[in-house]
């Protein structure tokens, strides 16, 4: 049995909007359209057609538009929606993604990893800056790596002891923000891209079948930490993914999850 509750029993009486056949057979077009190769705009003009569908007496009276309040608080969710995150795989592969903490040993190879991060270069980035890299790190690397976070963190080790906190994958890649000198795009937003960067990379490596944890720490910047990645004075080291090949009992527990995602309301309002 799941710990975690309903998510209509955490919202208490709260309802949700009118889900009736119109939105399914919506639903059922898009989806038709999707696997066609229809997507984008028609989804709009299927949910404005849907929209348009219903009944004038489903419209509220002049009477009850008389009570509405001049400044309508919150989202309306009144319209039903086009979106079906199973049939769009890149919808699907958001919302089932999950950050796997023991990865089996398998790797994709360099090459894999060229033609992943050349798709997620299409982040946001204002300017088209491109203000991040990536550091490849196998093998003793990780040694090395582990070495630099003892003398960050003041450890001493006995003779023939490791650290082995960085062996936790055969694979592990460094996200570098490399901040680039523009006057209207100030620092921080270039940290936001470099991130961008890492999630959708994590995004495109869950989609090819890898597994993925995204770790960083108090000892991420520290000196020794730094010079082992060559990083510049600007440069802010965000953490590496740690990946692999995503074991069989992890396959099996996600498939049998029922873990819900958290409601969207508590993300979105208007002005």
């Amino acid at each position: 049995m799941s710990k975690h509750k309903d998510s209509s029993e955490r919202r208490g009486s709260k309802k949700k909007p009118k889900n009736d056949g119109a939105c399914e057979v919506t639903k059922g077009r898009v989806r038709a359209h999707f696997l066609d190769g229809e997507t984008g705009p028609w989804a709009k003009k299927l949910a404005a057609g849907s929209s348009a569908a219903k009944t004038a007496a489903e419209a509220p009276t002049a009477d009850e538009q008389s009570v509405q309040p001049a400044h309508r608080l919150g989202p309306d969710y009144s319209a039903p929606s086009s979106i079906d995150i199973v049939a769009d795989p890149v919808l699907h592969a958001i919302a089932t993604r999950r950050s796997i903490s023991k990865l089996d040993p398998e790797t994709p190879n360099d090459s894999d990893l060229r033609e992943l991060i050349h798709a997620v270069s299409s982040v946001a980035d204002h300017k088209g800056l491109k203000p991040w890299r990536f550091i490849i790190i196998r093998g003793d690397d990780r040694i090395r790596l582990g070495a630099a976070l003892d003398e960050a963190g003041g450890v001493q080790r006995k003779s023939g002891e490791i650290n082995e906190k960085p062996l936790r994958a055969e694979l592990l890649l460094a996200l570098i923000a490399a901040p680039r000198d523009n006057p209207k795009v100030p620092e921080w937003e270039q940290h936001a891209t470099a991130a961008g960067a890492g999630h959708l990379l994590e995004l495109a490596l869950w989609q090819a079948g890898w597994g993925v944890m995204w770790r960083s720490g108090n000892l991420t910047n520290e000196p020794a930490v730094r010079r082992l990645h060559r990083l510049k004075d600007k440069e802010l080291l965000m953490g590496w993914l740690y990946i692999g090949a995503v074991p069989d009992r992890y396959r099996q527990r996600m498939a049998n999850s029922t873990r819900p995602l958290p409601e969207p309301e508590q993300f979105l309002d208007t002005l």
